[in-house]
C-alpha cells in the first residue's frame, strides 16, 4: 500500500526538526520573554492542531495535551516516553494529562518494555494489547576518535545532559571524589545541562577546577564522546536512555545504573552499578579507568549493540503500527 500522507499540525515552533516544514521563530535569550513568547503561540498553535485533526485517519501527538479530546474522528496514538512525572513527583498536571491521554487512546507505543511495564502498573485497566514496543534509533553519527578535536585538550569522564532530579548527578561527584584524587590528571567534562547550580558548586567543592561544562552541537558531542575515558549514565530512571546509542556509536565505553530501561537498551554493551551506591558507582567507574582491555570490549560491545537500534527500523513499525489500528 502507498505510505501515507503526513501533515505536520503547527504554526510556529523552535522544533529544529521542523524548520524545512513550518515558520521558524527565533529563541529568545532572556526566559522572561521566551516564556511569554511560547504562551503568544500556543493559542495559534493550538487552533492549527484543532482544525486539521477533523479530517485525519490518526493522530499522533508528538505531545499530548487534553485538549485534544473530542476534536477528532479518526484514531488517537500516543507515544509512552517515560513515567517520570507519575514516579518522582512531577508534574500533577502532566501526570493527569497522561492519565486521561492513556485511556483514551486507540493504541499506545512505548518505547521500552520497562516502560510498558511502568504504565501497566499504574493503570491496571489498560490491556496489554493496547500497547506497543518500538525502539528508538540513535541520530549521533558514528565517528572515530579525533584527539585533535577533544574538547578539553585533557582526560576526562564524561557527562551528559540534565543534572538535576532523577539525573543522579549529585552522587556521581561523590563517586568521581577518590577517583579524581587518585588520579590529578583526570577531569570531568559535563555536556548540557546548563551552568554548574549553587548545590551542585557545594558538593565539587575543592575540585571545581577539575570539573567542566560545556554546551556543543552534535558534531562537538561526537568528538566528546569519542574522546572519554568513558561515559557515565548515573540516572535513578529513564524511559529509553538514547544516550547509551550516542555513546556507543562513537566508540565511548560506557557505564550505566542497573535500574528501569537502561539493562534492556545496553544489553552487555555497559558495566552496570546501582544508582543508590556511591561506593559501587566509584568502584566500577575505577574499573573500566584502569583496564584496558574492558574499555576495548565495551567499545566492541557497544557497536554491536547500537544495531539493533534503527530509526528506519522504529518507522516501519510504527507505520505498521498504523495499519494495524486502521484495521481495527
Amino acid at each position: 500500500p502507498p505510505p501515507p500522507e503526513a501533515k505536520i499540525s503547527c504554526i510556529h515552533s523552535y522544533n529544529y526538526y521542523f524548520r524545512e516544514q513550518i515558520k521558524m521563530h527565533p529563541l529568545p535569550k532572556n526566559r522572561i520573554i521566551r516564556a511569554i513568547q511560547r504562551r503568544i503561540f500556543r493559542l495559534p498553535n493550538m487552533i492549527k492542531a484543532l482544525y486539521d485533526m477533523r479530517g485525519c485517519d490518526i493522530i499522533h501527538p508528538t505531545y499530548f495535551r487534553p485538549y485534544m479530546l473530542g476534536h477528532y474522528s479518526g484514531k488517537l496514538i500516543l507515544t509512552a516516553h517515560d513515567t517520570i512525572q507519575e514516579n518522582f513527583n512531577g508534574s500533577k498536571k502532566v501526570a493527569r494529562g497522561n492519565k486521561l491521554g492513556y485511556h483514551a487512546a486507540d493504541h499506545i507505543i512505548a518505547v521500552s518494555e520497562n516502560t510498558k511495564r511502568d504504565i501497566l502498573e499504574l493503570y491496571p485497566a489498560i490491556s496489554p494489547e493496547k500497547i506497543s514496543v518500538i525502539y528508538h534509533g540513535s541520530s549521533m553519527k558514528e565517528v572515530a576518535r579525533d584527539e585533535s578535536k577533544n574538547p578539553l585538550g585533557r582526560r576526562y569522564v564524561l557527562f551528559v545532559g540534565y543534572r538535576g532530579w532523577y539525573k543522579n548527578f549529585l552522587r556521581f561527584v561523590r563517586a568521581m571524589r577518590p577517583i579524581l584524587e587518585k588520579d590529578n590528571d583526570l577531569c570531568v567534562l559535563c555536556v548540557g545541562g546548563g551552568a554548574f547550580t549553587a548545590e551542585e558548586l557545594v558538593e565539587i567543592g575543592g575540585m571545581s577546577s577539575r570539573y567542566f561544562q560545556r554546551a556543543l552541537d552534535d558534531d562537538s558531542l561526537a568528538q566528546a564522546y569519542a574522546n572519554a575515558e568513558c561515559f557515565v549514565f548515573p540516572s535513578e530512571y529513564e524511559g529509553f536512555g538514547i544516550p547509551l546509542l550516542e555513546a556507543f556509536a562513537c566508540s565511548c565505553p560506557v557505564l550505566s545504573s542497573n535500574i528501569s530501561s537502561l539493562p534492556e537498551v545496553a544489553g552487555d554493551a555497559a558495566e552496570y552499578f546501582s544508582p543508590f551506591s556511591v561506593s559501587e558507582m566509584s568502584a566500577k567507574i575505577l574499573r573500566v579507568m584502569e583496564d584496558d582491555l574492558l574499555r576495548e570490549k565495551l567499545r566492541l560491545a557497544g557497536r554491536e549493540r547500537l544495531k539493533f537500534f534503527d530509526w528506519d527500523k522504529t518507522a516501519r513499525e510504527t507505520l505498521e503500527c498504523y495499519r494495524r489500528v486502521l484495521e481495527e
